[in-house]
């Protein structure tokens, strides 16, 4: 497909109405650590300067303007890498400087303290990557911060306008690990005794890329902005720091980011969730390994493409190509609980999305309409319900948990959503106890 024929008016056509309480505020900042640097920035820096959007439950908006989804200084620089890695033209979203989304630019917050979620997105994204997730729960009562990492993420436009780009050494590595076969059959070999072999192979190579030293610098990210805002020592962010309730915390992520939030869940007492949006594991540290908080997870269609190989790669268990059941392997099956009692646990919510694909989860659902990258994300069936069903278990998750409201929670969203399949790990606690003890 040329640039010349790309039907660009296909795209950023409609955006989501939300529904809640409250209308919804968003606001940018920066937080500044001067005690560390940005080791993947083309040249040495002496701070790390990080990017963070906050949506927020907003009381008069009246005079506020809502934001597009893209900004005319983020269209030609936030999304650029994450459109080339889809091999799309990389202004293939130019119009979503028109696409307004639901959220008010600078709109005072409401009156009150709100839970706070905070959201590491994929590797060479963008901290906006689910705004109409983040839009769902401002709406409903939750303060949502989306950080970016300087360099690590695809493209920032800080406040001051001032841009960086992801950086190049990053995308090589992901070259590297999506050549990595041992990262699949890490999830998918045929026996236990193969996947964690896969796995510290896997885990091996890691290391000799970003993606094997970044899980702790992202971690520590999140939690310097959090104590930063904690202490309301960031004065273009007072605003939001007054309403955010740091005994409410939960964390949240997507791909990369989905065990980053794992991490930040572990490591903080305070935590009262996690959500892991279609990820993997990235280290040894939450591996055959209870998690202190209850969690969500929600896996996309991993082996779609597999299911078209002639042969199958080596090491692989063949069962992968059936279609989607409540057995099919995920990305996130060896973390959180023990192996053994894997998928036991009451506060634990595994789910497939039949026929998404890893990028459709995400807001491309509802960014897309050229066939060639819808193609890409998931069937039309699931591209229409997508947001959808997200916003459902992760609202439903956060409101029970987080909250600690009274809740029908899953029961609704399974009720809402049939085709969701609830994962049963039976095999994999049946892989453990023979294998391993």
């Amino acid at each position: 497909m040329t640039v010349d024929s790309y039907d660009y008016d296909a795209n950023c056509r409609h955006w989501p109405d939300v529904v809640g309480q409250f209308p919804v505020g968003t606001l940018e900042f920066e937080v500044i650590d001067t005690l560390r640097n940005s080791q993947y920035a083309p040249e040495p820096t002496v701070t790390r300067r990080l990017y963070v959007r906050a949506w927020y439950p907003a009381g008069d908006v009246a005079g506020y303007p809502r934001r597009p989804y893209f900004t005319t200084a983020e269209i030609d620089t936030v999304p650029v890498m994450s459109l080339q890695l889809l091999r799309q033209p990389p202004d293939a979203f130019r119009n979503a400087v028109r696409l307004l989304t639901n959220a008010c630019a600078g709109a005072p917050p409401a009156t009150g303290r709100f839970p706070v979620a905070v959201f590491n997105h994929g590797y060479l994204s963008y901290p906006a990557q689910h705004t109409a997730l983040f839009e769902h729960l401002a709406a409903n009562g939750y303060v949502v911060l989306g950080v970016g990492h300087p360099w690590e993420s695809g493209g920032i436009v800080y406040p001051n306008g001032d841009r960086v780009l992801g950086s190049p050494r990053i995308l090589e590595d992901m070259m590297q690990i999506g050549q990595a076969l041992g990262a699949m059959a890490a999830y998918a070999a045929p026996t236990l005794t193969a996947q964690l072999g896969a796995l510290r192979e896997y885990i091996r190579v890691l290391r000799t890329t970003s993606a094997g030293r970044l899980a702790p610098v992202w971690r520590d990210d999140v939690y310097f902005v959090l104590d930063r805002l904690e202490e309301n020592a960031v004065p273009a962010a007072a605003p939001v720091s007054r309403i955010i309730d740091h005994e409410r915390r939960a964390y949240m992520g997507k791909s990369f980011g989905a065990y980053i939030a794992g991490m930040l869940g572990q490591g903080d007492p305070r935590a009262r969730g996690v959500v892991h949006l279609d990820g993997g594991v990235w280290s040894y540290e939450l591996v055959d390994s209870e998690l202190r908080t209850p969690f969500l997870t929600l896996g996309s269609d991993l082996w779609e493409d597999f299911r078209s190989m002639p042969e199958m790669p080596r090491g692989m268990d063949p069962s992968v190509r059936e279609p989607l059941s409540p057995q099919t392997p995920t990305g996130s099956d060896l973390a959180y609980e023990l192996l053994a009692r894997a998928g036991l646990r009451s506060d634990g919510y595994r789910f497939l999305v039949p026929g998404i694909r890893h990028s459709g989860v995400s807001d491309l659902p509802e960014l897309s309409g050229v066939p060639v990258l819808r193609g890409k994300l998931g069937t039309e069936a699931a591209l229409a319900t997508f947001t959808a069903v997200q916003n459902a278990l992760v609202g439903g998750f956060l409101y029970r948990h987080v909250k600690d409201a009274p809740s029908d929670f899953p029961a609704r969203a399974r009720a809402t959503h049939p085709d969701l399949i609830v994962q049963d790990l039976s095999w994999l606690r049946e892989r453990a106890r023979a294998e391993l003890h």
